[in-house]
């Protein structure tokens, strides 16, 4: 209620609660999500990177959330950004609904497209997973775009080096070998291919309905990484051979993976 009252205070409508819709009959940004934090609470790093993606112009970053504004009062920041009307990927994969290859393959490149430009940022995410990649589709167009938020533990690589120090974060099921396999240590070395591990995991969720790992204890997968490594299993045959029939699909249509 004191969110909803600090938004209504500055001229809001509220349409929506949790992440709050809202709407400004005085201004020209239209209808907004607005995210309310406490201040204790507030990751001045998100809205930092944030301000990275501002110095390009929307139509280089079609993949990446945007952030239009963020104001602190005594005791909460008000975040504004886009407002995604089919809420995430997450709730997608919820449904276990079997979606076409080209349909992933469509998923598969906007994904790629935008940890590609987050990637030229010097930028490593470090958190993909379903719940952090909105969906939206602009009224009348018929078309869905992948929007990737929450950029609280984006590592920024300002060195030369291809991998520095890192602390192992993220979330488990989508971590890759080198973060898991730390031995609990608290800085791990890494790189940006964290990001793209993170990425096949989701792929594979939502081709198979489940994680390579199958539960979801960091035990779990500690244990059985050591089968993903072996790549003569049926169903890892299997998932190969979708994946090669995706990328063959996306360079027809002219998509071009660049490697960095």
């Amino acid at each position: 209620m004191e969110e909803l009252n600090l938004l209504t205070s500055q001229g809001f409508q509220v349409l929506q609660e949790l992440v709050y819709l809202v709407y400004h009959p005085y201004s020209n940004i239209g209808v907004v999500a607005a995210k309310v934090i406490r201040n204790e609470d507030f990751n001045e790093q998100e809205w930092n990177i944030a301000g990275v993606f501002e110095q390009d112009p929307p139509q280089m970053r079609p993949f990446v959330i945007h952030y239009i504004l963020a104001k602190q009062f005594e005791k909460h920041t008000v975040i504004l950004m886009d407002y995604c009307n089919i809420s995430n990927l997450f709730d997608i994969i919820k449904t276990n609904i079997d979606l076409s290859i080209p349909t992933i393959r469509v998923i598969m490149k906007q994904l790629l497209e935008g940890i590609r430009y987050i990637h030229s940022k010097n930028l490593i995410h470090r958190d993909i997973k379903g719940g952090n990649i909105m969906l939206h589709c602009q009224p009348g167009s018929g078309r869905v775009n992948l929007k990737i938020t929450d950029f609280g533990v984006v590592k920024v690589n300002s060195g030369d080096e291809q991998t520095m120090q890192m602390t192992a974060i993220g979330t488990e099921p989508y971590m890759a070998p080198e973060l898991i396999l730390g031995n609990g240590e608290e800085q791990v070395r890494a790189d940006s291919k964290v990001d793209i591990w993170s990425l096949g995991i989701l792929f594979f969720k939502l081709a198979s309905h489940r994680f390579p790992c199958g539960q979801l204890n960091i035990q779990s997968i500690i244990t059985k990484l050591g089968f993903l490594i072996d790549l003569k299993t049926s169903k890892m045959i299997f998932f190969g051979i979708f994946l090669q029939r995706c990328f063959n699909l996306i360079v027809k249509i002219g998509f071009q993976l660049q490697m960095h």
